[in-house]
């Protein structure tokens, strides 16, 4: 039998090993919960003494500052960034000008290496998220840069009487140039599919009006990532602002369709109303005149904005002997709008479209982009499509002599 002291004591030994067991678990789950929730990014810089470092989050398509950090003596820093899902960061010692981008996960520990703080030779490791957006940028940089020698290459020859031969190599090397990064693009979102990495791949850009791949064209391999990611993480914010985007990239192009050329000289335009900023529709066929000038711009766009000094002076010359203007402004708001035309005396029709990518009007008079116009008689028939200047005016001189 275990007398009452030994009994005491086991007890107590018991009470012990629960809450030591207690506190143990207490701890590990806690550790638990923060990997699960959070990444943890150290940052090894060489040469790099107490610097700050700015850390952005990719929120549709901008950046937001989240934290900042400093590096010790060593060129060391330590970041813990809250995720439950993948993201894109981005860090770098300016705060917008960043020029490292990560694609971190819940519980990833990650280090990055450089050899000073422009993070231009960056290393990652424990990341494959982030390593693949690295592998991009350094393919994507090498084709940017083999492009410039090209471009400088051209302009150092434009004075070379062997211009058309130089130019016609050139073409030939930029042609392989950006297939070879082109294949490369499909080989690998074609092994990356289920990885938000692949979204970047997809939208990646040359300059600002060269992009790599072209939706119109490369539709399904858009669709393909869509597909992927939503099976995978159809509740990440990522991924569902890229499937918003490629709806509304559908509904352009669909647009662009519709509109993909204008009426030519000779046809019939067709009879739809021009909503007038008086608030009235306006209609060619309750017009008597002899001829409609139907002229397209918008505020934003500069050679509208000289084009109305001409169309004032040709007002003025053939409203007289058979001319009626009408302006349709594109994107522009009706009471603004009145404030110009009465500021600037543009005395005749004026029409306004704020809903530019839905406008049916629009798209029957296939109209995509500005400044566009055509010129037509009485009873609709085109005497003439975007006609400017000079060849505007002589066309005007002919048709009202």
């Amino acid at each position: 039998m275990y007398n009452n002291n030994f009994l005491m004591h086991l007890i107590s030994v018991k009470g012990k090993i629960g809450f030591f067991l207690i506190l143990f678990l207490a701890i590990f789950f806690q550790s638990c919960i923060n990997r699960i929730d959070s990444a943890h990014i150290e940052g090894y810089i060489s040469g790099n003494p107490k610097t700050y470092f700015y850390i952005n989050r990719f929120e549709g398509d901008s950046l937001a500052l989240i934290d900042s950090v400093r590096s010790n003596s060593k060129g060391h820093f330590k970041i813990k960034v809250q995720t439950e899902s993948p993201y894109f960061i981005t860090i770098g010692t300016d705060k917008v000008q960043t020029p490292i981008m990560l694609l971190i996960q819940p519980g990833e520990e990650i280090t990055i290496k450089a050899q000073n703080s422009s993070l231009s030779d960056y290393k990652v490791f424990g990341s494959n998220g982030s390593s693949l957006i690295r592998d991009l940028t350094i393919m994507l940089n090498r084709t940017k840069s083999l492009i410039d020698s090209l471009r400088n290459t051209y302009d150092s020859n434009r004075s070379n009487p062997k211009i058309d031969s130089i130019q016609g190599k050139l073409d030939s090397m930029y042609n392989i140039v950006v297939t070879n990064h082109r294949n490369f693009t499909y080989r690998f979102i074609k092994n990356n599919s289920f990885s938000p990495a692949s979204i970047f791949a997809l939208f990646q850009v040359y300059d600002s009006l060269h992009p790599v791949l072209d939706y119109s064209k490369d539709k399904i391999l858009f669709k393909i990532v869509d597909s992927s990611l939503l099976s995978v993480y159809s509740s990440n914010s990522i991924v569902r602002d890229y499937h918003l985007k490629l709806q509304k990239l559908d509904t352009l192009y669909q647009r662009r369709h519709k509109r993909e050329s204008m009426f030519k000289e000779g046809e019939t335009l067709p009879n739809v109303g021009y909503p007038l900023i008086s608030g009235d529709n306006l209609f060619i066929s309750g017009i008597w005149y002899k001829y409609i000038l139907i002229d397209f711009w918008a505020d934003w766009c500069h050679m509208c904005s000289s084009n109305n000094d001409s169309l004032r002076k040709i007002y003025t010359e053939y409203g007289p002997k058979g001319l009626v203007v009408l302006q349709v402004s594109l994107g522009a708001n009706p009471d603004s709008l009145k404030v110009k035309v009465i500021r600037d005396s543009l005395l005749w029709y004026h029409a306004s479209i704020q809903d530019v990518y839905n406008s049916k009007l629009l798209d029957t008079l296939k109209i995509s982009s500005v400044p566009s116009n055509y010129i037509t008689d009485r009873w609709g028939v085109i005497k003439g499509v975007n006609l400017e200047g000079e060849l505007l005016k002589s066309k005007l001189k002919e048709l009202l002599h």
